[in-house]
């Protein structure tokens, strides 16, 4: 818990320094490059929590997978290296596109189905989650072969599950009363 705090404080930090620069969006992205690399590639993950692999080179490669970056990313990085926290890249760029999204006031619906929404049906369960909640709504759509069919969404800390898995699940229980 300690380091989700430092984490959200660090995040917070940088969105309003990119906001006061003007470069928000960009480190936005950035932020969702590293976050990305992270969650997808373990071994750039161990990298950063082993203590043994020098800043120096983390540093390099944060830089080498970002590219062309902002110079707020670029101070940032270095803080956390001068403050030997390094390891917590992943956790803040995490914490930084929350933040963002809450401060542009994104909502995003997480829509796990067995096969990738098409543009007609996503449209329609945009216009349905709107009549819940004003203001810009993401999809993102998971893909999970073991529902069988149907759907599950979560949206604003709530979940509808209408998965074929779900429903043997219901069946289930009510037979085996």
């Amino acid at each position: 818990m300690k380091g989700s705090l430092a984490a959200g404080r660090y995040a917070k930090a940088l969105i309003n320094f990119s906001d006061n620069n003007n470069v928000l969006e960009k480190v936005f992205d950035e932020m969702k490059i590293i976050s990305k690399v992270f969650f997808e590639n373990n071994k750039i993950s161990n990298l950063f929590k082993n203590p043994i692999i020098s800043t120096i080179k983390k540093k390099k490669i944060i830089f080498e997978i970002l590219g062309k970056h902002t110079n707020e990313t670029k101070k940032v990085v270095n803080l956390l290296e001068k403050n030997k926290r390094l390891f917590m890249l992943y956790e803040i760029s995490n914490s930084f596109i929350s933040s963002y999204k809450i401060k542009k006031g994104i909502s995003v619906a997480k829509i796990t189905t067995v096969v990738e929404l098409s543009r007609e049906l996503e449209s329609k369960i945009l216009d349905k989650l709107k009549t819940f909640k004003k203001g810009k709504i993401k999809i993102e759509n998971i893909i999970n072969p073991n529902l069988l069919g149907g759907f599950i969404i979560n949206f604003r800390g709530l979940q509808y599950d209408a998965s074929i898995k779900n429903q043997f699940k219901l069946l289930k229980s009510q037979i085996v009363k």
